[in-house]
């Protein structure tokens, strides 16, 4: 979105995590939010910034705790609205009432999480509606792990355009600690900056996986794949493995195995699910 001014543009992102029970209801949820916000003058030069962190990521130095009445930090509210939505079926979970300012309307949620929930529950209901049964299993628990990396390049007609690079990771883990399904998604908003520093936002931002067929990479893939494609085959190379197994994946092409599955950049890849690890809290 941009300003009314048009100087100031924000690439917000709500990630979700979910896992489904065998009778279809939520078992287990994982929230996360990154909001990037750049900068333009009447030249064009842009100003983005430094800190790429999520708000799960940010920890205590996101400083929520101390404005809240319930005095605590962001990811001990999200985690409060992730177990809140813990038995519910997805259209439950959907219907849930908020006031007009996306905060919950039920008091008892209210008593853990005071925080707008309202985009987070939407995030919710689409990864239940994108839900599929890939390895998980009963006792599992779900992660999330998100990366967020700028590129600014100059377009065609002398504009800029401002890009996050966003990458994600949705696991499932099981006692020990192992994963046993995985999904790997990837987005780059951008906002492109006029030669004025005017800042304009596209309508709508798919990710890799939502853009199917439509992202347009079979053609230039050694291995006749599309970009889902080959994140599958890597997601399903990860089953199995432990934190430091799946970090140990060598990024460079050279596992013989991986390669006949995936043979796309994982690098970013293997930094979310490292973060993912990371917010299980092993």
């Amino acid at each position: 979105e941009t300003s009314d001014e048009g100087r100031t543009g924000t690439i917000h992102t709500i990630a979700a995590a979910v896992l489904l029970d065998g009778e279809g209801k939520v078992a287990d949820v994982m929230l996360d939010e990154l909001e990037v916000e750049l900068s333009a003058d009447g030249k064009g030069a842009v100003t983005m910034p430094t800190d790429y962190r999520t708000k799960r990521q940010k920890g205590d130095d996101y400083p929520l705790a101390a404005a809240s009445s319930l005095k605590k930090g962001w990811a001990e509210q999200a985690d409060a609205f992730a177990d809140y939505l813990t038995g519910l079926t997805p259209q439950q979970a959907a219907r849930l009432e908020t006031d007009k300012d996306g905060r919950a309307a039920d008091p008892d949620l209210l008593s853990g999480c005071t925080i707008r929930v309202d985009k987070y529950r939407d995030a919710v209901a689409k990864a239940c509606a994108s839900a599929a049964p890939l390895g998980g299993a009963k006792g599992d628990r779900v992660s999330l792990g998100v990366v967020a990396e700028n590129d600014v390049t100059a377009t065609d007609d002398k504009d800029l355009n401002a890009e996050v690079e966003l990458t994600f990771a949705a696991l499932t883990l099981d006692a020990d600690g192992r994963i046993t399904s995985a999904i790997g998604d990837m987005a780059e908003p951008a906002l492109t900056v006029a030669a004025d520093g005017g800042i304009t936002a596209p309508e709508a931002v798919r990710t890799k996986l939502e853009l199917g067929d439509g992202y347009g990479m079979r053609g230039a893939s050694a291995l006749g794949k599309e970009w889902y494609e080959h994140s599958a085959g890597y997601c399903s190379y990860l089953k199995g493995k432990t934190e430091a197994e799946a970090a140990s994946i060598p990024a460079d092409g050279s596992d013989s195995d991986l390669a006949a599955l995936c043979t796309i950049s994982i690098d970013a890849l293997q930094k979310a699910v490292g973060d993912a690890f990371e917010n299980a809290g092993l």
